[in-house]
């Protein structure tokens, strides 16, 4: 019998609208969940709003956005052994108020204890910061900087500093990302417009520079900043989802400080686990979610925005209009 459903499709650039549709039964190996919460990863789902998606050129209509999924288990096929009905979970499935989802293909975790829905919403995100803080190899007592304060580049402040890093310094030109910046715990919150950024960089970090960077925005516009801030023989992590092109002079900007310029793009992160490469994208997710339930990660304080998912259009059309002082929106479904 088919189970009704629904789910936030993008019909065009800028239209959104509620869409019906129906699952089959589970099979075998397969777990319907319904959901409780959804979380919107503005990086990359209002390029995709906006038609200007960096993962998939020129994207065919509709779409279905969103990757950060937490619900119950509400069916379970005859030879599913890891949940049970009842469990709460959280997946890597779109806003959709259903969801059937595949064990021997699909990423599935039991929450933990402790942790509610709205905090686990951020797993996904959460396995985003923490995929670029590995690529960025955080040495103790390492300087860092974080280049937008997002919820990901707040995520990544939050673990760099979980890593041994000091200071951890934030860049975001909202002030009210900067505020929450605070609370996160970041050593201090810095204008990148401001004409005496470089020098307040230079005195937090005792004149030598930063040396890792996190770049957590979605353009390239500030590039060139984070090259002038590295330190000798910096290393500047690529974590967000950038649009446009950086013009920089390789030898002045990047030679001569011996500076290392790395992408970390987090669906690459290795599905299977390997002696060499144990760090898997769940057990990224799965450490996030250990970290909130120890109250080590705090995500509370992201949440901006709680509504029903039947108001997606207004809230997509909200953070697509330039306004920046949201943070974390969360999509209700029960």
């Amino acid at each position: 019998m088919d189970i009704p459903a629904e789910r936030i499709a993008f019909v065009g650039p800028r239209r959104v609208e509620i869409e019906s549709f129906t699952l089959p039964a589970p099979g075998p190996r397969q777990v319907l969940v319904r959901a409780t919460r959804t979380l919107v990863s503005a990086g990359t789902e209002l390029k995709a709003y906006v038609g200007e998606d960096v993962v998939q050129r020129d994207p065919p209509y509709p779409r279905y956005p969103g990757y950060s999924h937490v619900g119950v288990v509400e069916r379970a096929g005859a030879a599913v052994t890891e949940v049970r009905v009842g469990d709460r979970v959280g997946t890597q499935q779109t806003h959709a108020s259903r969801a059937l989802v595949d064990l021997d293909e699909e990423w599935l975790q039991v929450l933990p204890e402790g942790v509610t829905d709205d905090q686990a919403a951020f797993a996904v995100l959460g396995s985003v910061a923490m995929h670029g803080l590995r690529k960025a190899g955080v040495r103790l007592d390492e300087t860092c900087a974080v280049a937008g304060q997002g919820v990901v580049g707040q995520l990544a402040a939050q673990l760099a500093r979980l890593g041994g890093a000091r200071p951890v310094v934030a860049l975001d030109p909202v002030a009210e990302r900067r505020a929450s910046s605070r609370e996160s715990g970041t050593d201090a919150q810095l204008d990148p417009a401001a004409p005496d950024v470089a020098a307040a960089v230079q005195a937090l970090t005792g004149g030598r520079g930063v040396d890792v960077t996190l770049d957590c925005t979605s353009t390239s516009a500030g590039f060139g900043l984070l090259l002038r801030l590295a330190a000798v023989e910096g290393r500047i992590v690529i974590v967000g989802s950038h649009t446009g092109e950086a013009r920089f002079s390789l030898f002045t900007e990047v030679q001569r400080k011996e500076l290392s310029i790395v992408g970390a793009f987090q669906p690459l992160a290795p599905r299977r686990p390997h002696p060499a490469l144990p760090w898997t994208q769940a057990a990224n997710r799965q450490a996030v979610l250990e970290d909130i339930a120890a109250g080590r990660l705090r995500v509370d304080h992201l949440i901006s925005h709680r509504a029903p998912a039947a108001d997606a259009a207004a809230l997509f059309r909200l953070m697509a209009t330039g306004q920046r002082d949201w943070l974390g929106v969360i999509f209700v479904w029960d």
